[in-house]
């Protein structure tokens, strides 16, 4: 069970990281007529979130 944690904590991880960089290119686009409306910020604390959650589920916290 604790290698399924340790799995899952690498993919949002991942995720986390492009999430990052897709802020970024949103936030630093050129266009800026049209509205943020894809909320990669709240996203990127979600995963932010679930990887921490799943670290600490695999033992890695003691």
């Amino acid at each position: 069970m604790q290698t399924l944690w340790y799995i899952l904590s690498g993919i949002s991880d991942f995720i986390l990281l492009i999430l990052v960089f897709v802020w970024g290119f949103d936030f630093a686009r050129k266009d800026r007529s049209k509205a943020h409306k894809h909320h990669y910020g709240l996203w990127t604390l979600c995963s932010m979130v679930a990887t921490f959650v799943f670290m600490m589920l695999a033992g890695s916290g003691k």
